[in-house]
């Protein structure tokens, strides 16, 4: 494994996944990819891809035994208890979404649902301990709206600023962000499965960025018979780049 110090010297590509409740079209709760993750973390297995699964509370309450699995083999972080954006929510409830998410298991990482971050969240996450962060979108294709999107941020790993969570500063928890490849075009399932690998071998031929991050969620497999495919064949490209995979926790480690 590779530390932090190295990040920039070396092609470091950033995996997770995203564990929640499944999109359905009648609108009913499922937890269908949760269910069938092991098809999925197999993979990464196969080509010795660690990867932070941010999952929530509402999950691993559903599914204990599941997640201590997951967790032998793949860092956990929190994905909020309930899959609700927090922008949705008061600081108070906020603050006790964490608390009830650390009385289930004790983790150091957060993504907000749907990248939906702000300056409020950031004090929050260091009264309860967390090291980092990985909800920030640093950048997005233009004219392209994602609700997540909130401006251009640094596009490798760094120490937020207090008041500005997009530049740089003073904070000792770290922001992982979500780097995407050329003009902003995020290396995610849900772009995977519509666009195929063949579309990113063309933009990893003009650009390999040094660092970027590969994110997906539990849903995606539920979605494309193919995607578990596609997987593997995006993972087996990067690693013949020469790209180092890491999750969250070996990012920060050195920090």
């Amino acid at each position: 494994m590779i530390g932090t110090r190295n990040i920039m010297k070396n092609k470091t590509c950033f995996l997770s996944i995203d564990v929640e409740e499944d999109l359905r079209a009648d609108g009913q709760k499922s937890f269908r990819g949760a269910e069938n993750l092991e098809e999925m973390l197999a993979i990464f297995k196969q080509f010795e891809a660690p990867a932070t699964l941010f999952v929530t509370g509402e999950a691993l309450a559903n599914y204990p035994e599941l997640a201590k699995n997951w967790a032998v083999d793949f860092e956990i972080g929190c994905h909020g208890y309930w899959h609700r954006p927090l922008s949705q929510l008061p600081l108070a409830e906020r603050e006790k979404g964490l608390v009830d998410f650390l009385g289930l298991k004790e983790v150091k990482g957060f993504r907000a649902v749907q990248n939906v971050i702000d300056n409020e969240q950031f004090p929050l996450l260091e009264k309860y301990g967390f090291l980092y962060d990985s909800s920030v979108v640093p950048n997005y294709p233009f004219l392209k709206k994602y609700i997540g999107y909130k401006g251009r941020a640094p596009l490798a790993p760094y120490h937020p600023a207090v008041g500005n969570h997009l530049e740089k500063g003073e904070m000792k928890i770290l922001e992982i962000p979500l780097t995407p490849h050329l003009w902003g075009i995020p290396l995610v399932g849900t772009w995977l499965r519509k666009l195929g690998v063949g579309f990113y071998k063309i933009l990893f031929f003009f650009y390999q960025p040094k660092f970027i991050s590969f994110s997906m969620h539990s849903w995606d497999p539920i979605l494309s018979d193919n995607y578990l495919k596609q997987l593997a064949e995006m993972l087996a490209f990067l690693k013949k780049k020469n790209y180092h995979f890491l999750n969250s926790y070996e990012i920060s480690r050195n920090q």
